[in-house]
């Protein structure tokens, strides 16, 4: 008998589950109302049986009625990890990463940091190429570098990490989960399939981490790391200075410690850093607690990370008129992201924001626009809930524009730019109700910039 798989949704991670079902001998029934079969027809195919299995998408919600149906007839639902998972090498390493932020910039600096110190690594899952494309297209690697989102950490997941970590933890996407607690233990969930041979990356300096670490620490099996931007942990910064246990499994008190170079070592300062700000020290340090931990050496390390590049779309300077400098911040996906961002500037800020009504509180936000921002330009459909709130603390230096070509188109006519200050894009939210991702909504951005104010 022909074995029968349905893949939810057509789109990257999608697509590489159909190549990859197919080349394992299943007959594959791709359910997408805009490029595959509708979902209608889809309950059909469930309902005369034989499916063994579907693989969903990680941004269809479970309250779907092909979803419904499914659980009705106790067809399991796999992630499209969860099955390149099956398939893969198990000789090949997996690096996952999550967290509320930062994610994709240390995924993607990780497998950068692989490719510079000769090392074989992919990148895939929420960033990157589809992992069960990799599997299916029998990429050769030593190390798959996986971003993985709260979505791909849900319905128990079978993917096992070598090493992995949660950046960090603020509240996101509660229109698809019941409570905040239910989004942060979904992200604990990357240790599940850990054994005492792994590796746990843990941040010491996110209080909800260590809230939720504390309370499941004896069921999380392996090896933990710990990270700080404070003197204490196994990587840490003392007086402005990235330092490393010479043991990575020490973790020790340092207020004990008569000479610190006896126990640690340094390995560059914070100010070499190419990736600068808080936030990217944070992904610093993940990222080089996983190349310690593969073996790469310090060399290496210090040489990659003090001339990286930053990432498309994230604090991405790309755009000066006479003394105004222009930074794409479209990975700003939500509140924590922006306030990231704008605790890297200084001077005058002119901020651009706005999108989907995502269910989560703006009062820090809007108190950080109080505090940093010289004039607000809003967009989507949140603006007018921005604007409430930040009348409501007496801030009133903002202007509903609905879209990005309306304010660039504005300030073309009104903007003082021979003035020194910052135009940082950063929505604070995702944009579904005017673009298909953050990409595509950072590159229009981009592009409508050059356009219409390089002239």
């Amino acid at each position: 008998m022909i074995k029968k798989a349905v893949v939810f949704g057509g789109g990257l991670s999608g697509l590489g589950a159909e190549r990859l079902l197919k080349k394992k001998g299943y007959e594959v029934f791709l359910i997408d109302d805009k490029t595959g079969i509708p979902s209608a027809k889809g309950i059909e195919i469930l309902d005369e049986g034989n499916i063994e299995f579907i693989v969903k998408s990680p941004g269809i919600p479970w309250e779907v009625s092909l979803l419904k149906r499914a659980d009705e007839k106790g067809i399991k639902v796999i992630s499209e990890i969860d099955l390149a998972y099956r398939y893969i090498d198990k000789g090949i390493k997996i690096i996952s990463f999550t967290g509320t932020n930062g994610k994709t910039t240390t995924a993607t600096k990780m497998q950068e940091l692989l490719t510079y110190a000769e090392y074989e690594g992919r990148l895939a899952g929420n960033a990157g190429m589809s992992f069960a494309g990799i599997v299916a297209d029998d990429i050769k690697t030593d190390y798959i570098v996986l971003e993985l989102s709260s979505y791909q950490l849900e319905n128990n997941p079978e993917v096992h990490s070598d090493i992995a970590g949660i950046i960090n933890l603020s509240p996101d996407h509660l229109s698809r989960y019941s409570s905040v607690e239910e989004y942060y233990t979904t992200k604990f969930n990357i240790f599940e399939r850990q054994t005492e041979e792994d590796f746990a990356l843990i941040n010491l300096d996110d209080k909800k981490i260590m809230e939720i670490f504390e309370e499941v620490e004896e069921k999380i099996k392996s090896q933990k790391i710990y990270l700080s931007r404070e003197a204490r942990g196994t990587i840490f910064i003392q007086d402005g200075n990235i330092r490393i246990m010479k043991n990575l499994r020490d973790r020790i008190d340092f207020h004990k410690v008569e000479n610190i170079d006896e126990v640690s070592e340094k390995l560059i300062g914070v100010g070499e850093l190419s990736l600068k700000g808080d936030h990217n020290l944070e992904n610093m340090l993940f990222i080089i607690g996983t190349a310690k931990i593969l073996g790469v050496p310090n060399k290496k390390i210090i040489e990659f990370l003090s001339k990286t590049a930053p990432l498309e779309h994230r604090m991405e300077q790309f755009f000066v008129k006479e003394r105004t400098t222009f930074v794409n911040d479209s990975k700003g996906t939500n509140v924590e992201s922006t306030l990231k961002a704008l605790g890297a500037f200084e001077g005058e800020i002119i901020l651009i924001c706005g999108g989907d009504d995502k269910k989560l509180s703006n009062r820090e936000l809007v108190e950080k626009i109080k505090e940093k921002v010289n004039f607000v330009y809003l967009i989507g459909e949140n603006a007018l809930l921005l604007m409430e709130d930040m009348e409501k603390i007496g801030y009133e230096r903002y202007s509903n524009m609905e879209t990005i070509e309306n304010i660039l188109n504005y300030f073309k006519e009104n903007m003082d730019f021979s003035r020194e200050k910052t135009v940082l894009f950063s929505p604070a939210t995702s944009s579904f109700c005017q673009f298909r991702n953050f990409e595509e909504r950072g590159r229009i951005f981009k592009e409508l910039t050059v356009k219409i104010l390089d002239k």
